[in-house]
């Protein structure tokens, strides 16, 4: 398997934590599942609203590719703190995920892939940095978006 995880973002930390997830996830899932022959490509987006930017799951079962492109919203994110950007992308991560996974084609193209068993690898991988949290942690680094600094600039 080749897993790839990437980002497209417009602002918030959405680009940050996402290559965080990368640097956590590709190289094991690739260790781990390299004699599985499908592929898994999932991109990270964190845009404007105004974009109306659909997310979605693909399967092109030519190249048993699994696409999973999924989108948060900008305005939302840039009111989080970072640990809340975290955990909010880290459930709507396994939540497309699944989905993904999910997908009728790719399963009956790859009867041998074990879907909760790979989430569950994803999960505890994550778990061993801090993500997939079931609450989130405030005893982690809060800072500020940049809206909280305008807001408490303007105050004064």
């Amino acid at each position: 398997m080749k897993f790839f995880l990437t980002s497209d973002t417009a602002g918030a930390r959405v680009g940050e934590l996402a290559a965080e997830l990368r640097h956590i996830l590709e190289d094991k899932i690739n260790t781990k599942y390299a004699n599985n022959n499908s592929d898994i490509g999932i991109a990270i987006r964190c845009l404007p609203d105004s974009y109306n930017r659909n997310s979605f799951v693909r399967y092109t079962q030519k190249d048993n590719y699994l696409t999973i492109d999924f989108c948060v919203s900008m305005e939302a994110y840039k009111k989080l703190y970072k640990v809340e950007q975290k955990f909010e992308l880290g459930k709507t991560f396994l939540e497309w995920l699944d989905r993904g996974l999910s997908n009728k084609n790719f399963l009956k193209n790859n009867p041998d892939f074990d879907k909760d068993v790979f989430i569950n690898d994803v999960k505890n991988w994550g778990n061993e940095t801090d993500w997939f949290a079931e609450e989130v942690d405030y005893s982690q680094e809060l800072d500020y978006s940049a809206e909280y600094w305008q807001w408490k600039w303007l105050k004064k």
